[in-house]
């Protein structure tokens, strides 16, 4: 069997260009939605156009069923104490209490969505590493303007 250095072995077509699991994984930790955006994203750009309404129905589902849980937890935050916080003015420390414990039930909330898209649909659709990693760049630029557009409209 001979060598031949000419030839060039084309896997190119194996390969897609895709947001990484970690990548994923952190923006979910930030807001599930958008790590859940991002994979929808990679699906799509694979060719699993099923199994992004798959992501997409687990997406509202999870958002409706952490709502529900906050609520059934009946933690009340005063919106006015919130507006408070970057102006110097001392703020009561139950409303703080309030704050700290809904920020760590959100936090946990991202947490567990985000081990979901990763470890359930992320490894099920993509199991072997057989991706180049598309850069975050541009998806960290949009999550600050979206971060900073909400913080204007609150």
């Amino acid at each position: 069997m001979e060598f031949d250095e000419d030839k060039i072995e084309e896997t190119e077509g194996d390969y897609v260009e895709i947001y990484s699991k970690r990548a994923i994984f952190w923006f979910s930790v930030f807001s599930f939605i958008y790590g859940g955006i991002l994979l929808t994203i990679n699906l799509r750009a694979a060719g699993y156009k099923k199994a992004v309404l798959q992501v997409a129905a687990f997406i509202i589902s999870y958002y409706i069923l952490s709502v529900l849980i906050v609520v059934a937890l009946n933690i009340k935050v005063d919106m006015s104490a919130i507006k408070m916080l970057g102006t110097g003015v001392q703020v009561p420390p139950q409303v703080l209490r309030s704050i700290l414990i809904l920020s760590a039930i959100s936090i946990v909330i991202n947490i567990i969505g985000g081990l979901v898209l990763t470890q359930y649909f992320f490894k099920r659709y993509f199991p072997d590493n057989d991706y180049y990693p598309k850069p975050v760049l541009q998806p960290i630029l949009i999550f600050i303007l979206i971060y900073i557009a909400f913080r204007f409209i609150i």
